[in-house]
């Protein structure tokens, strides 16, 4: 099954053109300081502030003129409503926000009721408050309207419909008479023009509620970079997105009706499995149709050790309660919500957030194997996946050590700020003791000054997934081919 399979059930969407919502007074650029957004519905996202698996993956620098200019964010020293600075704040240079709230695209469409051979399918549609009376003379009986509410992060330009189960003749048209005539349905005049009208409302199911008409803000959403490059480390890198947050078209938004498949897909495309799947593809942009080509995974133990996961790797700050909201795991097998590592509780009762450096690496890897898992891969196709179609990823692996506490040392492999500082700090360590380094960051505005605590070590990203491929393979009851495996 393939996201693609699920029509009318998700949207993509580029958001703001860069370029054009500029132009338009959609959005302004600020660069000269950067824009510190005070809440999400301010927070204008571009390609540097996310990563894989990461939302909060960069801050841009106070000084932002290039795409170079932002500082990867220390997870474990911001406070738990954090927001990264951006070089885009919602409006125009005059803070006039109406460009900004009218392009903000409102899903799914409305849709009239439509006559089967069934019968009536029931849709929702706008009812502005100075039409209420209107549809109620037609309808004969109070009229009951559906919306979320304005006050609600993202939901500013959310509106007001009617769930209506039959639609004959010129309603609208009936409406507008109504509205300059009187509200007198058996006027003679009336009854000449509408005769034919027929208007009834139902009250919607639970599964019908979720086709309520939204703007995309009010969702939780999904992103991955547009651009992307083969040959980097990482070609498909997604992260969940808050409700409120708007993006440029660096970012390619994605939202669902179901939120666990949502956050269940977005689990998903942080493996390696579907970045290889990208990969293949050889482009330089993650188009609609590739999001639409990857696996949706399906299997309830896999999909809900996966979301449970996700969410602990990505729910950062409190920008990100709403992808907790009304989640529920309905797989048996509890020990799946277990780290094969560390035995971290990934129950989301407990909304746990991972923050530190080894427990997410640890995290990702267990996604990575609960892919493979959900595709049938065998433990060794994973690992060749990853040893031949990943070795800028398994350079860095193998250039990377980590402190006693989880921490990741920076490293001039990678390019780190601090890289270059630890290492000369290192030469004359005694290996035992504490180790202190700062260094500047945010072009001098601010200095980072972090403890490392022996001993150092390096990590095995393949023994790693030996050891989780197996594990997971016994809870879930698959057996492994030992001679495969040799």
């Amino acid at each position: 099954m393939r996201l693609g399979n699920f029509k009318g059930k998700y949207f993509p969407s580029e958001m703001f053109h860069e370029a054009n919502a500029q132009r338009d007074g959609i959005i302004t650029r600020q660069q000269e300081p950067s824009f510190q957004p005070s809440c999400a519905d301010e927070w204008v996202i571009s390609g540097p502030h996310f990563y894989v698996g990461n939302p909060l993956s960069k801050t841009a620098r106070t000084l932002c003129k290039e795409k170079s200019d932002y500082e990867v964010i220390d997870l474990e020293s911001i406070p738990s409503d954090y927001l990264p600075r951006a070089v885009y704040r919602p409006g125009d240079e005059n803070g006039d926000l109406t460009a900004f709230y009218d392009a903000i695209p409102e899903w799914p469409k409305p849709q009239k009721p439509i006559r089967t051979d069934s019968g009536w399918q029931p849709g929702f549609w706008l009812v502005a408050d100075d039409e209420v009376a209107a549809y109620e003379a037609l309808l004969g009986e109070p009229l009951k309207r559906y919306g979320i509410e304005t006050s609600r992060p993202g939901a500013r330009t959310a509106r007001q419909f009617g769930f209506f189960s039959r639609w004959e003749g010129d309603v609208e048209g009936a409406v507008r008479w109504l509205k300059h005539n009187g509200l007198e349905r058996n006027a003679q005049a009336f009854t000449r023009s509408f005769s034919d009208v027929r208007l009834e409302q139902a009250a919607p199911s639970d599964e019908q509620q979720k086709y309520l008409p939204k703007p995309l803000t009010a969702y939780s959403r999904f992103m991955v970079r547009d651009m992307c490059q083969p040959s980097n480390e990482r070609t498909l890198m997604g992260a969940l997105m808050p409700v409120g947050a708007t993006a440029i078209n660096t970012a390619r938004v994605l939202t669902m009706l179901d939120k666990h498949a949502l956050i269940a897909f977005s689990g998903f495309c942080t493996s390696v499995v579907a970045d290889f799947y990208i990969k293949l593809k050889g482009r330089g942009h993650i188009h609609n149709s590739d999001l639409a080509s990857l696996i949706m995974p399906v299997k309830p133990e896999i999909c809900d050790a996966l979301v449970a996961r996700t969410l602990a790797l990505q729910c950062l700050s409190k920008q990100f309660d709403d992808f907790y909201e009304g989640i529920e795991l309905t797989s048996s097998r509890s020990h799946m919500l277990h780290s094969v590592f560390d035995g971290t509780n990934f129950t989301i009762e407990l909304r746990p957030r991972l923050r530190n450096d080894m427990q997410r690496r640890l995290a990702q890897i267990e996604i990575d194997v609960l892919c493979a898992l959900e595709l049938d891969l065998t433990e060794e196709e994973l690992i060749q996946i990853y040893s031949v179609q990943f070795p800028v990823m398994k350079a860095y692996e193998e250039a990377d050590e980590y402190d006693s506490r989880g921490q990741r040392l920076p490293n001039t492999s990678r390019k780190d700020a601090g890289g270059k500082g630890l290492r000369d700090a290192r030469a004359n360590h005694d290996g035992i003791s504490p180790l202190t380094v700062s260094w500047e960051i945010d072009n001098g505005n601010q200095t980072v000054t972090r403890t490392f605590y022996p001993p150092f070590r390096h990590v095995d990203r393949i023994e790693d997934y030996r050891t989780a491929y197996r594990v997971f393979a016994e809870r879930l009851g698959i057996e492994i081919n030992e001679e495969e495996v040799a």
